[in-house]
């Protein structure tokens, strides 16, 4: 029998660990507190900052835009999105976000893990697969930044 998981997650006090460019990311439900089947976090963006291309070979993606103003893009389509939109991305979609607002933006994301206890993202522009919050897992700046 698995053994049943209740933890009341308090923003305050979830680590925040840093992805490169002033991004920040708080893990939310993750394998740590026992998760097996989802990943989330809240991302915070500064304004200009882009998360690049990726996709992730082994989870469904659900972002919603808690504030600011984001620029998401999937696949060929863009959308400005604005508090409470959301997206829906299968696994293995190209996709990124970028803060287009003036002010810090926050989204939370929430991955369906589909095979594996990690979620992996594959980076568009060099192949390379990484666990999401691992060392590896960090965004270099855009270029001519």
């Amino acid at each position: 029998m698995v053994e049943k998981q209740i933890h009341f997650l308090e923003y305050g006090k979830l680590p925040s660990i840093s992805r490169g460019i002033g991004i920040f990311n708080h893990p939310v439900a993750t394998a740590k507190q026992g998760a097996t089947r989802i990943h989330s976090g809240i991302t915070e963006l500064p304004v200009g900052a882009a998360v690049p291309n990726h996709s992730h070979p082994n989870a469904e993606e659900q972002v919603t835009v808690l504030k600011g103003k984001v620029r998401i893009k999937i696949g060929d389509q863009q959308r400005d999105c604005s508090p409470y939109d959301s997206t829906f991305i299968s696994g293995d979609v190209p996709h990124e976000f970028s803060n287009v607002g003036d002010e810090p933006a926050v989204v939370m994301v929430i991955y369906g893990v589909l095979n594996d206890k990690s979620v992996k993202r594959t980076f568009t522009e060099t192949g390379s697969t990484v666990d999401i919050g691992s060392d590896a897992d960090r965004f270099p700046a855009s270029p001519g930044a």
